[in-house]
């Protein structure tokens, strides 16, 4: 398994000079599947991708932005993705230094669902490239199809199930302010 992910994890906890408890404490997982994380013998689902963000206070993006070799652009945007058993995330920032913003392309696999709704900073764009996906807000629940899309205040409890048989693929841009 590659463990860019788990390396990038912890490279920024120990950055902000957390220890795996205080981010266990913050984000509602175990020191154990955090250091598991870390580790790369545990895969990690796009919920708690997202916890571990939040409790690290920075966007999700940034557990795909290391790279070990120099990066150059041609013509297409430099992507970096990873490949969970649940998810695929593909971070669509290049390599733009302090973004104000965060594309990323989301694949969902069937019958991935948020087990809770979720609050960050920020706005956030959802727009369907390819399938279902339904999204449930504090007061309001929409399923949103192909072509269509959704762009909410991010500090409202939000979450995104896809309850179909077939992967649903988004484009998501975030914010954190």
């Amino acid at each position: 398994m590659d463990n860019k992910l788990g390396r990038e994890f912890k490279r920024i906890r120990k950055s902000k000079k957390l220890t795996l408890r205080e981010v266990s404490e913050r984000s509602g997982l175990s020191v154990s599947f955090l250091s598991q994380v870390e580790r790369g013998i545990s895969s990690v689902t796009f919920t708690s991708l997202r916890k571990i963000a939040e409790a690290l206070e920075v966007n999700i993006n940034l557990f795909f932005e290391a790279e070990e070799e120099t990066l150059s652009i041609k013509k297409q945007t430099l992507k970096k993705s990873a490949v969970q058993p649940n998810f695929t995330y593909t971070s669509l920032v290049g390599n733009m230094e302090n973004p104000k913003f965060y594309p990323a392309r989301i694949e969902l696999k069937a019958g991935e669902s948020h087990t809770a709704p979720y609050t960050h900073h920020g706005q956030e764009f959802v727009y369907v490239l390819e399938g279902e996906l339904k999204v449930v807000l504090e007061n309001h629940e929409e399923t949103l199809y192909a072509h269509e899309s959704l762009h909410i205040d991010s500090t409202e409890k939000h979450v995104w199930y896809n309850e179909t048989d077939q992967p649903v693929v988004l484009l998501v841009v975030s914010t954190n302010t």
